[in-house]
């Protein structure tokens, strides 16, 4: 039997209340992870807020004759812990500048879908489940503006830290760097996948052409790693590109129309991911007195505030176009 529109607002809330499950989690370990009392409180507060929009979440759901699945709640708590993965090997200051950056993309990522929960409710007619969706995207904006305002001074702090314990200034900066690298290539590759995969022809052609300033982007970093007498660490391209096609993973089950709203989700999460990342290598950049790096990251830092208000155009009709479709699909 085809799905009702009803069945997949509840679906839509199923993926909701797993993402917050996972990101409560997720913000419980990193709570208790590095050095950094102020990032470490926040950690903790944003975890308490997680857990009352899950609460939340899972009372409409069941209000409206829903169960959170827990198998989707199991595979979102997987995924949860793939950064925490990519970690290894950083120093305990920086693992907490590093939890910023993937807490404010984890904020983006749920802003996100609470925009597309948000329309595709109102297009399905059903305002209690789009205003605690406008709710929730406002308090998740709350929670990305602190995680900003702390990102400068612990990218600061973890910098001054790890200099502190011998490592030499160039060094870090030239990891930072290559750390950007891998992070370009990964992304590149993501762009091109969802540019093949997207059923709608703005959409795609958006993907294609970020994809492509993506790749001006890693040609400038690896010029930039070159001036330090490096070149890009084939382990760390290998490692990004194993992670980003974790997402994908996600998406069984998904039709065409769902599929474009939640790479448009992914792909805004790493968006801003890349724009806290250029933040505090800007940061650093100026502590280790390499001004030519600063200016070089806040110039791609802008690229990528643009992209991603691009991609957070194209969500509310990608959105409404998940439940429209499912009208026409039913009148033909």
């Amino acid at each position: 039997m085809a799905e009702t529109v009803q069945e997949r607002i509840n679906r839509y809330l199923e993926d909701a209340v797993a993402a917050e499950r996972n990101f409560d989690s997720t913000l419980h370990a990193f709570a208790h992870t590095g050095v950094q009392h102020p990032a470490k409180v926040l950690f903790a507060s944003l975890a308490g807020r997680t857990r009352t929009q899950h609460e939340r979440l899972t009372a409409l759901l069941k209000k409206r004759g829903g169960a959170p699945s827990a198998a989707k709640t199991a595979l979102a708590h997987t995924l949860a812990f793939t950064p925490l993965c990519a970690q290894m090997g950083q120093g305990h200051a920086e693992k907490n500048t590093q939890n910023l950056i993937i807490t404010f993309a984890a904020a983006a990522a749920e802003m996100a879908m609470y925009e597309s929960l948000a329309v595709a409710a109102a297009e399905a007619g059903d305002e209690e489940t789009a205003a605690l969706a406008q709710t929730l995207q406002s308090e998740e904006h709350s929670d990305s503006r602190q995680i900003w305002n702390l990102l400068r001074h612990s990218a600061k702090q973890s910098f001054e830290d790890e200099v502190s314990s011998g490592k030499e200034p160039e060094h870090l900066i030239r990891d930072y760097l290559e750390e950007a690298i891998a992070a370009e290539i990964s992304f590149e590759k993501q762009l091109r996948a969802f540019s093949k995969d997207a059923d709608d022809a703005a959409v795609q052609q958006l993907f294609a052409q970020h994809a492509q300033e993506t790749h001006a982007q890693h040609e400038i970093l690896v010029r930039k790693l070159r001036t330090f007498k490096a070149t890009p660490s084939v382990l760390k391209d290998m490692l990004a590109h194993l992670f980003v096609m974790t997402p994908k993973v996600a998406q069984s089950g998904h039709d065409g129309a769902e599929r474009l709203s939640q790479n448009l989700m992914m792909a805004y999460a790493a968006e801003n991911a890349e724009v806290a990342m250029y933040e505090a290598l800007a940061e650093a950049s100026l502590a280790a007195g390499t001004p030519d790096v600063e200016r070089m990251a806040l110039s791609i830092q802008q690229q990528e505030k643009e992209a991603a208000e691009k991609i957070w155009n194209q969500l509310a009709p990608a959105a409404r176009r998940a439940v429209s479709s499912m009208a026409t699909a039913r009148a033909s």
